[in-house]
């Protein structure tokens, strides 16, 4: 891992290619982790003492030397971090590092216990990481991936609140399961997505492969281009011979919406764009839209493309789009 691109991912100028290259450097070695655990502590050091005067801010720098020193992670860079930077400027990059939206949070009561990893992905941003058992996750905005740094020999099982698209590396003897809030899924090798956001209703979708859905004491296993829904109203529904391929279209920056209501788009924008959006009319929420928009199209484009259907009208107040 560069300086240079340390330097970027800091400041948060990072691109998204930039931000998927440090969340793979982070997740695949301990010693990484370990680093990056070392800075949370100076962290939390930095809440208790604000470094309030010149005695606090040495003590803080002391222990960020030590920890550098004692931990150096195997794929750390190899010559001194940054060194020209003052004492003042490294406490400022450790604000930066640990109040990043992507970092790992590791809490180890033994040296045999697996440590544990957090990737945040922020809102309009878009991540893509390589488990440690070859299984590929693209992360959709607004979306929180747990995730072992080393599967054990009995499951691998990580945690997603939010969206995410998997390509499972396919293990006849492990199953790769994904928790969720409400209902986890189980696969041997498949190619998936589950969106799971918090308080909100739960799709899961299959391309390829096989998967078994559970929710309590409901059940279904699924077949390619079928689809199961979660709900608090209906519980764990069942939808076979379904259109599925354009719910995973996001994977490439693109919107796609097929015959969705228009309460689930503005959410769908809402995270994309980090805007808020008020539907003023009760039954417009109801309406629904199909469209497909290229990869890096703007949020007036959206709104254009959809005003182009002659069924709303929107305008926008700093932040808040109005549609009517």
């Amino acid at each position: 891992m560069n300086e240079e691109l340390l330097l970027r991912f800091l400041t948060k100028t990072c691109t998204q290619e930039e931000l998927g290259e440090v969340a793979n450097w982070i997740s695949e070695d301990k010693a990484n982790a370990d680093w990056l655990f070392g800075m949370e502590d100076i962290w939390a050091a930095k809440n208790m003492l604000r470094y309030s005067d010149r005695k606090e801010i040495d003590t803080a720098f002391q222990r960020f030397t030590q920890t550098v020193t004692e931990l150096k992670p195997k794929q750390a860079v190899k010559r001194q971090l940054f060194p020209g930077w003052t004492k003042y400027a490294a406490a400022v990059a450790i604000v930066f590092l640990l109040t990043a939206n992507i970092y790992q949070a590791f809490r180890n009561k033994s040296s045999d216990e697996v440590a544990s990893s957090i990737i945040e992905v922020p809102v309009g941003q878009r991540v893509t990481i390589t488990l440690a058992d070859g299984t590929r996750v693209w992360l959709n905005s607004g979306s929180i991936l747990s995730y072992p740094t080393k599967f054990d020999h009995k499951n691998r099982v990580v945690r997603l609140d939010g969206e995410g698209y998997f390509e499972v590396m396919a293990d006849t003897k492990y199953p790769f399961v994904v928790n969720t809030a409400m209902l986890d899924v189980k696969a041997l090798g498949t190619k998936f997505n589950v969106q799971a956001y918090p308080d909100e209703d739960i799709a899961v979708t299959l391309f390829e492969g096989q998967l078994h859905v559970q929710a309590d004491s409901q059940s279904a296993i699924m077949e390619p281009d079928e689809l199961v829904t979660w709900s608090k109203q209906t519980g764990l529904v069942h939808h076979k011979n379904k259109t599925v391929q354009h719910t995973r279209q996001w994977t490439s920056g693109e919107l796609m919406f097929v015959d969705e209501p228009l309460a689930d788009i503005a959410k769908a924008l809402q995270r994309r764009f980090g805007v808020t959006i008020i539907i003023e009319n009760p039954g417009l929420a109801n309406e629904t839209f199909t469209c497909r928009t290229q990869p890096n199209a703007t949020l007036v484009q959206v709104l254009n493309l959809l005003k182009s259907t002659q069924k709303l009208n929107y305008s926008i107040r700093e932040q808040t789009i109005y549609l009517k």
